[in-house]
């Protein structure tokens, strides 16, 4: 009995002494953790574009609230201090020799938090995110066996239905060189339904090989909207790739009526008329250029809407444009209309071509739209 309880008391004090550091450790540990996936965050900005990191700086991991520090757990008469950590982008401020990399970063940061949510900056036509939507996605892949490499792509990633649908597919080899062979194509729907085989011709010999699917349903085989892929494989080697794309049906249309103003906060808002074919949510957004076709910004908005006639108003920030440096008029020239599904219905890239009023400097300011500016867009006289 004695030996027992001897026992039992050995284990309990092993157990105090192990465990308390133990959990401490286990604190310590969690706070090193998440500050190096803080410093990786950074590492990565380094290496990279910033302006597109923006958003992974200002949502940057930071330790939990409550994790004493060093000093706390080994000083027993001092008051418990709750760590409160710096975000990423407040330790690169603290830098007192800072880099060109490091000013880049701060700069960047104060411009993405200077505007609303729904606005972007942009200076390169280029950089323009409607457009950058619409991209045509070229894949290439490689064989490791003869270093060959396929590469396809699609002539539009959205379709409307009763469009075509043009596919390509060129194989090379390791010095870029077209080689001869022959492709054939599985149209899948939704990624398990197979619809069609095709084969891909080579017309001029050039070396590029293409398919048109006609994206028309017939007695035969319905096509509806949703999300399309082409699986593609050759007769030369092993290597096969797929290129997808979507037929949309975003029951929503662009009248070609708008509509501006400058609010009461000194923002910019333009009304586009739409059509809805039936009650959905819809996501739209827009560019905005000078009337010499230089970039301002985009917009982007979600709303729902029933069917039939509506105005959206398309939100402008007034800073957004007073840092541009130009008046009036402005030239508002990429629409996207989507119905909110899984995927997206997104209808092809939009022109809208629309140049607002004349505006002086002066009617913009640095305030964010209220409600009180939407229900006077909408109840904007026609």
């Amino acid at each position: 009995m004695q030996n027992k309880t001897k026992y039992s008391l050995i284990v309990v004090i092993s157990a105090l002494l192990i465990g308390v550091p133990a959990f401490y450790l286990s604190q310590a540990e969690e706070t090193h953790i998440l500050a190096e996936q803080a410093d990786e965050i950074l590492f990565n900005l380094s290496s990279s574009n910033t302006s597109s990191h923006l958003q992974t700086i200002n949502n940057a991991p930071t330790p939990a609230a409550g994790i004493k520090s060093v000093t706390d757990v080994n000083s027993a008469h001092e008051p418990d201090i709750e760590y409160q950590p710096q975000s990423p982008i407040e330790r690169i401020k603290d830098i007192q020799n800072k880099s060109e990399l490091h000013k880049s970063l701060i700069e960047d940061n104060e411009n993405f938090t200077r505007y609303p949510e729904y606005n972007q900056v942009f200076s390169d036509p280029e950089k323009d995110p409607i457009a950058q939507r619409y991209e045509i996605d070229e894949r290439t892949t490689q064989s490791r066996e003869d270093e060959t490499s396929l590469t396809i792509w699609s002539d539009k990633k959205y379709y409307l239905q009763g469009d075509q649908a043009t596919i390509f597919a060129s194989l090379r080899d390791a010095e870029g060189k077209p080689i001869t062979t022959q492709f054939i194509g599985q149209l899948i729907y939704n990624e398990r339904t197979s619809l069609q085989t095709v084969e891909f011709t080579d017309a001029n010999q050039d070396g590029i090989y293409q398919h048109s699917i006609p994206l028309t349903s017939t007695e035969d085989q319905k096509l509806a909207a949703g999300l399309y892929k082409v699986l593609i494989v050759n007769k030369t080697n092993k290597v096969s790739d797929a290129v997808a794309f979507i037929i949309s049906k975003p029951e929503i249309e662009l009248t070609g009526n708008y509509q501006d103003l400058v609010s009461a906060k000194g923002e910019l808002l333009i009304r586009a008329e739409v059509t809805v074919s039936s009650k959905n949510r819809f996501y739209i957004q827009a560019s905005l250029y000078s009337a010499n076709s230089l970039p301002i910004g985009s917009t982007q908005i979600s709303t729902e809407l029933a069917a039939g006639k509506h105005w959206v108003t398309l939100p402008f920030d007034g800073s957004m444009i007073k840092d541009f440096g130009e008046s009036g008029p402005f030239l508002l020239k990429n629409i996207s209309l989507a119905k909110v599904t899984m995927p997206m219905q997104r209808a092809p890239m939009l022109k809208a071509e629309y140049f607002t009023k004349e505006y002086a400097l002066n009617q913009f300011n640095s305030n964010q739209a209220t409600e009180s500016d939407y229900l006077q867009a909408n109840n904007h006289p026609n």
